[in-house]
């Protein structure tokens, strides 16, 4: 099976998912004259929406550099398991945009905050088993630094806790749910964070 192909079909649905995500952002249909103050009003009205979207393209932009890393540098070719995971690890990519509409619609509603967690902890667990998938068959993957996949592992660990930290605090107080499904995406896109943490805790991903 041909690498290439794959990675073009990954980053075609990972573009087509992170445009759509802005859809949601609409302002209600009406007709005649409206005022500043109205228009403010009802942009104000919006907030829950755009901090939905806000978050999900952060967690997409995330979920585009860690699928980027394992296929592109950690993966030399792939097989039909592989192929068939990707599929299934794209087919709850792209519900990312109804959970987000869903959270955005109903910020204050557990049903909304329990899917979307759910959504995105799939995805993260999916990542998890196709990197199992390629470090255990030595045909299919690059050499990569030691430290470089255990930094990997890392990441995909700690936003995997959180996330499930994340879904139980949705029955209890969903301020903290959504807390809980930022800061690992934060930890993730900021660069040097690892380094951080291994300066603070002193020890090394070696």
């Amino acid at each position: 099976m041909n690498k290439g192909r794959l990675e073009a079909l990954s980053d075609g649905v990972f573009s087509i998912v992170l445009t759509i995500l802005v859809f949601d952002i609409t302002l209600p249909a009406r007709t005649g004259v409206i005022s500043n103050t109205e228009l403010w009003g009802q942009l104000l009205t919006l907030w829950p929406t755009i901090t939905s979207f806000a978050l999900s393209f952060l967690v997409i932009a995330v979920f585009w550099i860690n699928h980027n890393f394992l296929f592109h540098t950690y993966t030399k070719k792939i097989d039909r398991g592989l192929n068939l995971l990707n599929l299934l690890y794209l087919l709850f990519l792209v519900f990312v945009p109804f959970s987000a509409h869903l959270m955005g619609t109903y910020p204050r509603n557990e049903p909304a905050a329990l899917v979307y967690g759910l959504n995105i902890l799939v995805i993260i667990v999916l990542a998890r088993i196709m990197f199992a998938h390629v470090g255990k068959h030595a045909d299919l993957h690059n050499d990569v630094p030691s430290r470089l996949a255990k930094q990997a592992r890392f990441r995909t660990s700690l936003t995997m806790v959180s996330y499930i930290i994340g879904i139980a605090c949705s029955f209890l107080y969903i301020p903290a749910s959504i807390f809980f499904y930022i800061i690992p995406m934060l930890f993730n896109a900021i660069p040097g964070t690892v380094d951080l943490i291994e300066r603070v805790f002193k020890f090394k991903f070696t």
